[in-house]
């Protein structure tokens, strides 16, 4: 069950420092590839297979070493599978968005999380939360917003492309991302980590993404992409180093989303998420891609980060409150 904001906000700080750390070394390593001249044919099926085969073998070896075995297993098999199919979905909607905007767009939208993971938490889990977080959420959605507009104006798209409608059809693929992966965070919260025993990240990532590689390895399969791969790999050999030490990133920052939801609460994961992605936004932005921020990108920065600081001041005021509400009571009432 989560714990109070105050566990949140302390003694974690090497944590969060690594999950940073990981994170910004899966987003680079992310880009590079996709911008691999010949990869683009493989941004869907294939990348969505390869990640979820390889935190399969990588949730298998931490296993392994702790001497898991399979009676130890504390969750339904129905339940790995629900968050599978959202996984899967929103996993190859990312990817999907890929062949329409640029990778710092797809982390634009990515960053809006927080907005229906509370929404959903609220629905889902009748959670109640203070009039200024969801001032914060909203201001966090807003700036993102005007971000995301701004970058849609100046994005290269192919020839030929309609570039309102390019840019839409993206939209709605990292859109629909956004929403899969906040009711994973939830569907977790309420029905996998409220459990009397909650299981091993690494539990839960083996069993999800074995689910979710199987959707992902049929899709593959029924595409056009398999010929691609081939002649991609043939021709660039070395890309598979770089995709190893992605997965392992990418499978470490996963591990600690797991642990986080768990331990803190799906809302709060988020919030931290976001932090997160406005970091490797930043670094993809102006590092990878070379950009120059216009207008939109200062003022949804702007927007973005009050957003992000009211939410934090409104956690520490409600957490305050209740604080005080407890210290007035009397005890073991």
């Amino acid at each position: 069950m989560p714990r109070r904001d105050e566990d949140f906000a302390s003694s974690n700080l090497g944590f969060f420092l690594f999950f940073f750390a990981v994170s910004c070394g899966f987003t680079a390593s992310q880009e590079l590839i996709v911008s691999t001249p010949g990869f683009k044919p493989l941004h869907r099926g294939f990348l969505t297979l390869s990640h979820s085969a390889a935190y399969v073998l990588l949730a298998a070896a931490e296993l392994a070493r702790a001497g898991w075995t399979w009676r130890e297993r504390t969750t339904p098999l129905g339940h790995y599978a629900a968050v599978a199919v959202l996984s899967f979905v929103g996993v190859y909607a990312a990817n999907a968005s890929l062949g329409y905007v640029d990778y710092s767009t797809r982390v634009m939208f990515k960053c809006a999380k927080p907005v229906p993971t509370m929404a959903l938490s609220t629905l889902l889990l009748k959670k109640a939360y203070a009039p200024f977080e969801y001032a914060g959420a909203l201001l966090l959605g807003a700036g993102l917003a005007i971000a995301i507009v701004g970058d849609g104006a100046g994005a290269k798209r192919p020839p030929g492309a309609s570039g309102s409608h390019f840019f839409l059809a993206g939209a709605a693929c990292a859109g629909a991302s956004v929403v899969a992966d906040a009711l994973v965070s939830t569907y977790e919260e309420a029905k996998i980590f409220s459990r009397e025993r909650a299981p091993r990240p690494a539990e839960l990532i083996f069993f999800t993404y074995a689910i979710a590689a199987c959707w992902s390895g049929a899709v593959f399969v029924a595409s056009d992409e398999p010929r691609h791969a081939v002649a991609f790999f043939r021709e660039r050999p070395s890309i598979l180093a770089k995709m190893a030490a992605s997965e392992l990133c990418g499978y470490l920052s996963i591990s600690c989303v797991v642990r986080m939801v768990g331990r803190f609460g799906a809302t709060h994961a988020e919030l931290v998420k976001t932090a997160r992605k406005g970091v490797t936004l930043a670094f993809s932005f102006a590092a990878l891609e070379g950009k120059t921020p216009g207008i939109p990108h200062v003022a949804g920065s702007g927007l973005f980060a009050a957003g992000a600081g009211l939410s934090v001041w409104a956690k520490d005021r409600k957490r305050r409150r209740i604080a005080a509400a407890e210290r007035r009571s009397p005890r073991g009432a």
